[in-house]
């Protein structure tokens, strides 16, 4: 009976601690569940931050990107603004220069035209030489400007002791062809001679030939010229 008894305890002690063993198993089970599961969620939580920075650090350069882009797409309108102002400026100068070199050539073309308005001129500036006292040396040097191979010396020479100087026909063109040109004229002239100590008056009517051309300038001058007496 005694042992009976004892075997009995034995057997309910070797229950109690089988039973210990698995809840101390099924206690040590649960913790690392939850363990497991905590570290899951800490390493999505990672994740996600690291997500996030990923993201925004994304998001930071596409915006920087598009600040590059925006400036440059700025300096590039500028840089167009700036180069259409030039080209601008650039056809109104050469449409500038286009007018004047129009008007210029019109002014040439006139010249061209009236080379007997040479003539003319440098009559002028000879009567003026001649009539008006005290401004015969000026006049000369205007008239040398009509006729630039003879020098002022010359004229002046020519026309000091001139006492009357008219113009008997205007000058007129006989010939003209690109940038040569013939004018005839006919003038009187009197000069006051010394002869034997005294002053004599010689009035001339000539006919003169003037053989013109047309400077750089394109103004008609004269180069030479042919005098004949009537």
């Amino acid at each position: 009976m005694f042992n009976f008894i004892k075997y009995i305890v034995i057997f309910l002690l070797g229950l109690y601690l089988i039973g210990c063993s698995k809840e101390d198993d099924t206690s040590k089970t649960s913790f690392q569940i939850l363990a497991d599961k905590e570290k899951e969620l800490n390493d999505r939580e990672a994740r996600i931050k690291l997500k996030e920075i990923e993201l925004e650090e994304r998001e930071r350069r596409i915006n920087t990107l598009e600040g590059n882009l925006t400036e440059n797409a700025s300096d590039t309108s500028s840089m167009e603004l700036s180069q259409n102002q030039k080209d601008s400026l650039k056809i109104a100068e050469k449409q500038t220069k286009s007018q004047k070199k129009k008007e210029i050539q019109k002014e040439i073309t006139k010249k061209f035209e009236n080379p007997s308005s040479t003539v003319k001129d440098y009559y002028e500036y000879i009567q003026r030489g001649i009539y008006e006292t005290g401004n015969f040396e000026s006049n000369m040097k205007k008239a040398q400007t009509y006729f630039p191979s003879r020098s002022v010396e010359t004229l002046k020479a020519g026309y000091r002791n001139t006492k009357q100087f008219t113009v008997e026909q205007e000058p007129k063109v006989l010939s003209q062809k690109d940038d040569k040109a013939t004018v005839v004229a006919k003038v009187k002239q009197t000069q006051v001679i010394k002869n034997n100590g005294d002053n004599k008056e010689v009035t001339k009517t000539l006919t003169v030939t003037y053989n013109l051309t047309a400077n750089q300038s394109g103004e008609w001058v004269i180069v030479g010229n042919l005098v004949k007496e009537d």
